[in-house]
C-alpha cells in the first residue's frame, strides 16, 4: 500500500533534480503538480528533519544536510561501487584519464563514482546526476546489454531531445549505436552531452548476466578522435569491465 503523504514528500525533494537553485513552495507545487498546500506540509516537516533547508533570506529551500544520510548509506552498502572502485582508480592512473561509474534507473544514467585525471582533481564529482541513457556511452553500453525487448522498452520511453547539435534525435539512429556497442564490446559517443567531451563505456554484468551497470573513460574530444585511441581506450574500458564481472556480484 503506498502512503500519498510519504510519495508527496519525495515529489517535494524530486523537483530540486530539475532546479538550477533554491525554490519556493509555490516553484515546488508548479513542478511536481501538487497543491501549495501539500507542498507546505511536506516541506515544513522536511525542514523540520533537516532534509530541506532555508537559504538566508528566508522563504526559498534547498536540499538538507540529512539528504547526505541516505546518499552514505547506499554508497557504503554498495558491492558493486565497493568491487568497481580499484579497477576505475587503475584504469585513471594507468591511462591518464578520467573513469566514471554509472548505473541505469529508468531511462536515465546515474552517476555513482567518478575518478578524476591529473587535469581535473579539483572538478566537483557528479554523484547523482543523470543524463539520457540513449545519449550516453555507459548508458548504450547498459542498453546493448540487455534483453531486446527490455531494452527497446526503455529506448521507446525516452526522449528524443537534443542536448548539443550532436546528440542523436532519431530512434533509428539511438539503436544502430546500440546494435554497434553490442557488436564492438563498448559503446561510443562525442559531444552528444557535452560540447568537447567525449567518452567510451562498457557494461558490467552480475550474476545470469544481467548487467548492473558500466565504466566509462571520458575526457577531450581530441582525444577520441582516432579510431585506433578509441580501439586501445575501448579495449581497456572492456578488460577492466570483463574483471569486474568475474566477481560474480
Amino acid at each position: 500500500m503506498k502512503s500519498n503523504a510519504l510519495l508527496k514528500t519525495l515529489h517535494c525533494l524530486e523537483a530540486f533534480h530539475s532546479s538550477d537553485g533554491a525554490l519556493t513552495a509555490k516553484d515546488i507545487a508548479k513542478i511536481t503538480g501538487d497543491s501549495l498546500s501539500s507542498v507546505q506540509r511536506s516541506t515544513f516537516t522536511m525542514e523540520a528533519l533537516g532534509y530541506l533547508e532555508r537559504e538566508v533570506s528566508g522563504n526559498r529551500l534547498v536540499p538538507g544536510r540529512s539528504c547526505l544520510r541516505p546518499a552514505y548509506a547506499y554508497l557504503r552498502n554498495n558491492r558493486f561501487l565497493e568491487t568497481a572502485t580499484p579497477y576505475l582508480i587503475d584504469l585513471s592512473e594507468r591511462l591518464d584519464i578520467r573513469a566514471d561509474l554509472t548505473v541505469l534507473d529508468g531511462t536515465d544514467i546515474v552517476y555513482l563514482a567518478r575518478i578524476p585525471n591529473r587535469d581535473e582533481l579539483l572538478n566537483l564529482s557528479p554523484l547523482g546526476r543523470r543524463w539520457p541513457a540513449i545519449s550516453t556511452a555507459s548508458g548504450r553500453a547498459i542498453l546493448s546489454a540487455l534483453p531486446h525487448d527490455q531494452c527497446e522498452s526503455i529506448v521507446a520511453a525516452s526522449r528524443l531531445t537534443p542536448i548539443t547539435h550532436a546528440t542523436l534525435t532519431k530512434f533509428e539512429e539511438v539503436r544502430e549505436a546500440i546494435k554497434e556497442a553490442e557488436s564492438r564490446g563498448f559503446a561510443f559517443q562525442s559531444e552528444e552531452v557535452l560540447i568537447g567531451a567525449a567518452s567510451i563505456g562498457s557494461a558490467v554484468l552480475g550474476k545470469g548476466g544481467k548487467p548492473l551497470g558500466a565504466i566509462i573513460v571520458g575526457g577531450a574530444a581530441e582525444r577520441f578522435s582516432e579510431e585506433s585511441q578509441r580501439q586501445f581506450l575501448g579495449d581497456a574500458v572492456v578488460k577492466a569491465a570483463s574483471a569486474i564481472s568475474a566477481h560474480g556480484i
